[in-house]
């Protein structure tokens, strides 16, 4: 399988375009990478996108902490939304899931690997207004070595580690795919309709994108553009055609 390990860093901070919202906004100033396949960690600035693009295209997972949250909302501003199809594992999300509540990438490399990071985003961002180019490569690959390395333990142990407080405390972390996720991920390829149970009631929905964890489609029971999660899928089948099938619809 063609698997990529993925970080970016930006070239502005939330503060300097008005807040987290303005994600658009931040700039790409390096993007890391490491593929499985060749055993190889790349960089790329923001000369390199259409090298990015086709190496992104070409990998058959892309493996990120917070992917679906930050890195995928940057990259799409600046290269379009077939970024959010892309078939995303993320560790962050994933963790967020177990746990009820978010950790971070430092958090889980204390607790599972006993390393940290080199420092902080805003290190990351002092390197690009510097023009420290080594710096800056240097810090977002080793994010994603650290990445890396949390997503194998977990993916041998079936679980990893974060801090709560002063101590070790466990994330139970399981990669198996849904049963449904072809389904959706077809779906989206042909902007088919799927008959889908979620949420205890029968749904026919247009799925418009699917990134692995979030499936965007148009829900018919609800007349409204909606974000399903993968994970709360309780049954799924593809239709021929998006005529209504239930008839409350």
């Amino acid at each position: 399988m063609k698997k990529i390990v993925l970080d970016i860093e930006t070239q502005r901070s939330f503060d300097e375009v008005g807040g987290a919202h303005n994600k658009a906004q931040l700039g790409i100033s390096v993007v890391a990478t490491f593929h499985y396949e060749s055993d190889k960690f790349i960089t790329y600035r923001e000369e390199d996108l259409d090298r990015l693009e086709h190496d992104l295209k070409e990998a058959e997972l892309l493996i990120g902490f917070n992917l679906i949250g930050f890195d995928w909302p940057v990259l799409a501003a600046n290269m379009g939304d077939w970024i959010y199809d892309l078939p995303t594992l993320d560790i962050m999300f994933e963790a967020q899931k177990a746990l009820g509540h978010r950790v971070s990438l430092n958090s889980m490399a204390m607790a599972t690997l006993d390393s940290s990071k080199l420092g902080s985003g805003l290190d990351a961002l002092e390197y690009y207004r510097n023009g420290d180019w080594d710096k800056l490569e240097r810090y977002c690959l080793e994010d994603v070595k650290i990445t890396r390395d949390i997503y194998e333990y977990a993916l041998k142990e079936g679980h990893a580690y974060y801090m709560k407080g002063k101590r070790r405390a466990v994330v139970p972390m399981s990669f198996s795919k849904s049963p449904y996720s072809d389904i959706f991920s077809n779906a989206a390829k042909t902007k088919a309709s799927v008959k889908m149970v979620y949420g205890a009631k029968e749904r026919l929905v247009d799925v418009k994108r699917f990134d692995g964890v979030y499936i965007r489609a148009f829900c018919n029971l609800r007349k409204e553009l909606l974000t399903f999660r993968l994970d709360r899928v309780e049954s799924a089948q593809e239709v021929a055609s998006n005529i209504p099938l239930f008839d409350d619809l």
